[in-house]
């Protein structure tokens, strides 16, 4: 039998670095936000005892912090995405990108 025919409907599709790319850096600010929500509803659960030895009150302002931080750097990859991707279309298909 010959391997190399196809069957209908089985297209392959190659994602483009670009289309990769774009596709990270959009699911980390919902990632951050989906961090910072579980901080604030620990954090709801745990206010009762307002003290620094309460692990689930600190749990939750870790979850809290960490998800601010992970919301910035995914919007911030997020806004220098169309740079990277308008430099590498730019280039002739035969040329390498310089090294420093």
């Amino acid at each position: 039998m010959n391997e190399t025919q196809k069957t209908t409907g089985t297209e392959v599709i190659v994602p483009s670095q670009a289309e990769k790319i774009k596709y990270w850096t959009s699911l980390m600010p919902r990632i951050g936000f989906g961090l910072m929500l579980i901080g604030i509803i620990m954090s709801a659960c745990f206010v009762h005892d307002f003290k620094d030895t309460n692990l689930g009150l600190m749990v939750g302002f870790g979850f809290i912090i960490g998800g601010i931080q992970v919301l910035l750097l995914g919007s911030l990859f997020h806004a220098l995405q169309p740079k990277f991707a308008k430099e590498q279309q730019a280039m002739p298909a035969g040329q390498q990108p310089e090294r420093i």
